[in-house]
């Protein structure tokens, strides 16, 4: 072929870089590449290899390849460091081969031709493709075409590198979003969570039946922890994390207002460690409360006799274990539970909510097993909480 002369080259690649100017998309810049080695090179054939893994796959080719608009013939994957290709992609080298026979490496593809040229794509110091042209006449591609292509391969290059981060830009900006999203849910299901409605409502009622029953102790006294755990809540409503001291004291009202509505019906114990190893030590507020509220309004709806429930907290090195053994009175996996038109969200699923946004990693264990003392199934949830106490205190 003719030589082409430095003029000539400018133009050509002028040529390749303003049709890039609109195109938005890297799967079009592939497509428009391709095209432009036919039509401004007057290559036979052109095809575009994408890195993936470790293979090389073909994304866009024009000529014999491409009978359809945008539409690959057989396209075929070449593993990295084989065939003409592989190897500019695992070495980042340039090949041009005058006649494919005397080639141990040359890999036919659609039809066998006598040279070719394969000119990496870099991006950021790494080969992320290759391009590839093949040619019926010996030696038709020159040492121009090499510096032509390399050329190109860092003008796509760069608009490659443009989308991705405009790409990379939307999805952060995406997820950010869905993170902000999530984040007021969190709020909502913990005020909810916290001020139940459910919740309210069971323990006004049992305060108005003690008090028309002139029963103005038990009113007084069941008023008195009720308010205790209203003050707690709304203190705890903007805050994601809790003494574990202070919810154990809150699990201690909340069972004994339960006990005080359900009399003997229901029976609990809370154990833990030493008030002076738990004074400092945190865990993500809410949760607890959440799990206990659940599991206990559940097996209430269901339960034919006695009720039990054994809470535990022991510290840990890996952080806060946290166990509930409650008595099964139906014996099928945890539901959702509705009364009255009111749902209480399921712990787990505010759990995951929490591990979604929150770098807590919270874990849960679950299932069923005799009960101490009786011949009864216990259900068990186990929960590992961080804990979060500042080490420098």
């Amino acid at each position: 072929m003719k030589s082409i002369q430095p003029k000539e080259i400018e133009e050509i690649l002028l040529h390749f870089s303003n049709t890039l100017q609109n195109l938005t998309d890297e799967e079009d810049i592939l497509w428009d590449l391709v095209k432009n080695c036919i039509r401004i090179l007057n290559f036979e054939d052109a095809v575009i290899y994408l890195v993936e893994g470790e293979n090389l796959v073909q994304k866009a080719a024009y000529g014999p390849k491409n009978p359809d608009e945008k539409k690959l013939l057989n396209p075929i994957k070449i593993k990295i460091g084989e065939g003409v290709t592989g190897k500019v992609a695992a070495s980042g080298l340039p090949c041009l081969v005058a006649d494919t026979r005397n080639h141990p490496e040359y890999i036919k593809d659609d039809e066998f031709r006598l040279s070719e040229i394969a000119v990496p794509i870099f991006l950021e110091g790494k080969v992320i493709g290759v391009i590839d042209s093949e040619n019926s006449e010996l030696g038709y591609f020159a040492i121009q075409h090499l510096r032509i292509l390399t050329a190109v391969a860092s003008i796509y290059a760069g608009h490659i590198a443009r989308i991705r981060a405009e790409r990379k830009a939307r999805l952060e900006q995406e997820y950010r979003m869905e993170l902000q999203k999530k984040a007021y849910q969190l709020q909502l299901e913990a005020i909810s969570a916290q001020l139940s409605p459910h919740f309210v409502f069971n323990s006004l009622n049992a305060i108005q039946h003690h008090i028309l029953l002139e029963d103005k102790k038990t009113s007084l006294r069941f008023l008195g922890v009720f308010g205790k755990l209203l003050r707690y809540f709304l203190q705890q409503l903007q805050k994601e994390e809790a003494l574990l001291k202070d919810e154990i004291k809150m699990m201690e009202n909340y069972l004994e207002l339960q006990q005080m509505r359900f009399g003997k019906k229901l029976q609990y114990r809370i154990d833990h460690s030493e008030i002076q190893e738990i004074s400092k030590v945190k865990i993500p507020s809410i949760v607890v409360q959440n799990l206990i509220e659940n599991l206990l309004e559940e097996q209430i709806q269901h339960s034919e006799g006695d009720l039990s429930i054994h809470v535990q907290f022991e510290i840990e090195e890996d952080g806060v274990h946290f166990t509930t053994l409650v008595t099964n009175s139906k014996n099928n996996e945890d539901h959702e539970l509705k009364k009255e038109g009111h749902r209480i969200s399921p712990w787990k699923d505010f759990i995951g909510l929490i591990n979604a946004i929150r770098p807590y990693k919270i874990k849960y264990k679950m299932g069923t097993k005799p009960c101490e003392h009786s011949q009864n199934q216990c259900k068990y949830v186990i929960l590992l909480l961080p804990n979060l106490q500042d080490p420098a205190k």
